[in-house]
């Protein structure tokens, strides 16, 4: 974790702090996230910020993907963004949903995926997978790379919306962990870890965060990153961005 800036912000200061997730040669992908040292920090929209440094779809828990390009920054009802241009950094804003960059090194292509239930259960990386195999993506060399996110530990579910995942056939990331009489839990990473590893993706290729958007603290005992559970709705969020260099 590093600082990357002081932001004047609504006439105060806001630090970001960054988070290197994805380093290979000629791409590289990270997250930003406002400092939560200073509680005003939970209640401050930086997407005006974050869009100087990104191209961010307008994100609608959809199930869509687009190919971006440095032409175009509007993407409206899109979760997912695929560019295969040079220093077009593409990225995607959450809170508790996950953040899951990509990387092509065949075709030289990235895309940063926006996977909150919905997208999980709808099988947005699906979309995604479809549209780098038709510009010829060989998927058993893609590098995959998850950004911080609600664990299954804390993030709990109805048991319609837990019924749901294992009909899809995602059982075993379901659980109960604290006993019959308790609401079920849901692993949105391991179900979109699923996802890749049946399209063909190799396990050693991906990268699961440990970190939780909701539980994970600080050395200080100051809450890492944004989380719209734990806030009530704040409007404090991180971007996961990626860049072909």
């Amino acid at each position: 974790m590093g600082r990357v800036m002081k932001s004047n912000s609504y006439s105060s200061t806001t630090s970001i702090f960054k988070e290197f997730l994805l380093i290979e040669n000629g791409v590289t992908g990270l997250c930003l996230y406002p400092d939560l040292h200073d509680p005003e920090n939970e209640n401050k929209n930086l997407m005006w910020l974050y869009r100087m440094w990104a191209t961010i779809p307008d994100q609608t828990h959809s199930c869509n993907v687009a190919i971006a390009n440095r032409d175009q920054i509007i993407y409206k009802d899109t979760d997912a963004l695929i560019t295969f241009e040079r220093e077009v950094p593409i990225g995607v804003k959450t809170a508790d949903c996950v953040p899951i960059l990509v990387y092509a090194p065949d075709k030289h292509g990235v895309a940063a995926i926006h996977a909150g239930w919905k997208g999980t259960l709808g099988g947005i990386v699906d979309n995604v997978m479809d549209s780098l195999i038709e510009k010829g993506v060989d998927l058993s060399q893609v590098k995959v790379a998850f950004g911080p996110s609600i664990s299954k530990d804390v993030y709990e579910v109805s048991q319609e919306l837990a019924d749901s995942f294992i009909d899809a056939g995602f059982s075993k990331y379901v659980s109960l962990l604290n006993g019959d009489k308790e609401k079920p839990h849901i692993d949105l990473q391991g179900v979109n870890m699923e996802r890749f590893i049946r399209r063909g993706v190799k396990l050693e290729n991906i990268k699961l965060h440990l970190g939780c958007s909701y539980s994970s603290k600080n050395e200080d005992g100051v809450p890492m990153y944004a989380s719209h559970r734990r806030s009530g709705g704040a409007q404090a969020r991180m971007l996961t961005i990626i860049m072909l260099l």
